[in-house]
């Protein structure tokens, strides 16, 4: 993702300027530096609405992500509204803690003009964060922020493929292509099954050649799969990467049965995880949202993402199973001796055509998402965190059994009862409160349970 431009505004009172609120203004500064972030700051404290909008103009110039509106003390209440309506972009409240009260005048009352400048901001209808800290912590304090806008920013240049459509009677999949752009600036390109399967078909052969080891080595054994079907998932790897060049894309949604395997042979599966594992994260059955949550955890978290269903509850344990058919990517494999390559378990009938990759995936912690329409016509977030347990493989594919904090039965209410979708995506990271802090700023519903 690209380097977040942060705009500040270090507000106060002209008749409270003094060396120590210069030092405050410089340790805050410095701070966001250090985080990681490029800073568009004036040269001196802002005092009044007019110093705010000639900034502004700065801040356009720089084209800055987001505005940090620093209260390093008590200060009109013009400043703040002036920066909101010049600036359509997102708001950070930051207040410091008053200093050590010592019997003489009030020193700073920050917290004070961030309650002030809220209010503001509410009756304006704009969307704000708020921070509360010490001015050398602000880059931290800004960290899940920063990880989320960014995330935001990424998304608005981001695209979709959408291979063959969703798959029969999975409704599932279905997604509303042009509020997916409004609310998350993302791109769709729909793509035909057959352009990327005669992509496969006419590669030349030394293209097919240099990827057959890296599918071959992506799994322990080829317990039941020919060397024949590895070089077609080589082909068809190489064709998906090629397609994702040609189209400028960032993710897949692929209609991976019930024709896939006609046309080409085998089943997409194990190219899938391959393509996720890249970089390229891809989602089953043409679940364009169940692909953007891939992108989302992806982003925020750096760790690999995996697409599944929950199949299967323990009350008693607290824990439940997520699992499916082997598209997993390798990475997330609890031990790399118990992966192998095989033929799918279910397509026609079972263990008739490849290739799939099956591993049980890792313990650890785990955040679990699912990006969802509302049926007002926005978005909703369902939210649960757990440890992911040492998981046998208990089924064919990629299971992995979670203990979750919340309660595995009011998470399974919750998921039938509001009518989420039965496709979920989770990633080994703790990411809870940056997934909070993205869809404030979209201004999408969270579900826990």
């Amino acid at each position: 993702m690209q380097k977040l431009k942060i705009g500040y505004v270090p507000q106060a009172k002209a008749s409270w300027k003094s060396d120590r609120l210069l030092r405050i203004r410089h340790d805050a500064i410095a701070s966001l530096e250090r985080s990681g972030v490029e800073v568009v700051a004036p040269p001196d404290l802002v005092f009044t609405d007019a110093e705010a909008r000639d900034l502004c103009h700065e801040f356009k110039r720089a084209e800055v992500d987001a505005v940090i509106l620093h209260f390093v003390t008590f200060s009109l209440g013009d400043i703040t509204p002036a920066v909101a309506v010049d600036m359509p972009v997102p708001l950070i409240l930051f207040a410091n803690p008053e200093p050590t009260p010592d019997g003489g005048r009030l020193k700073a009352n920050s917290f004070c003009a961030a309650n002030m400048n809220a209010h503001a901001l509410w009756r304006m209808r704009r969307p704000y964060a708020y921070l509360h800290g010490a001015p050398e912590e602000l880059g931290e304090l800004f960290a899940v922020q920063a990880r989320a806008l960014a995330c935001a920013a990424s998304l608005r240049r981001s695209r979709i493929g959408l291979v063959g459509g969703r798959v029969p009677g999975f409704y599932t999949s279905n997604f509303d292509e042009m509020a997916l752009r409004r609310v998350f600036g993302v791109d769709v390109k729909v793509l035909d099954i057959l352009e990327v399967v005669e992509e496969a078909k006419r590669l030349p052969v030394e293209s097919v050649d240099a990827a057959v080891a890296g599918v071959r080595d992506s799994a322990a054994c080829a317990s039941d799969v020919s060397a024949e079907e590895v070089r077609q998932a080589a082909a068809l790897l190489t064709a998906f990467r090629g397609m994702a060049t040609k189209y400028h894309l960032d993710a897949f949604a692929v209609r991976c049965w019930p024709e896939f395997s006609d046309y080409f042979g085998i089943g997409p599966c194990a190219v899938m995880g391959s393509l996720t594992e890249t970089g390229l994260v891809t989602s089953c059955e043409g679940d364009v949202l169940g692909a953007l949550t891939m992108l989302i955890e992806q982003r925020l978290s750096s760790a690999m993402p995996f697409f599944a269903d929950l199949i299967s509850f323990d009350e008693r344990a607290n824990s439940a199973v997520l699992w499916h058919c082997g598209a997993a990517a390798p990475s997330l494999c609890a031990d790399f001796a118990r992966t192998a390559l095989r033929k799918h378990s279910v397509i026609d009938g079972g263990d008739r055509k490849g290739v799939v990759r099956d591993f049980p995936l890792r313990p650890g912690r785990i955040t679990l998402a699912r990006v969802s329409e509302d049926r007002d016509g926005g978005y909703r977030l369902l939210l649960a965190a757990g440890t992911g347990l040492e998981t046998a493989q208990i089924h064919r594919g990629n299971p992995l059994a979670i203990q979750f904090d919340c309660s595995v039965k009011a998470l399974t209410d919750t998921i039938i009862e509001q009518g989420f979708e039965h496709h979920t995506v989770l990633t080994h990271a703790e990411i809870g409160a940056e997934l909070r802090a993205l869809c404030r700023w979209l201004d999408i519903r969270v579900v826990e349970a």
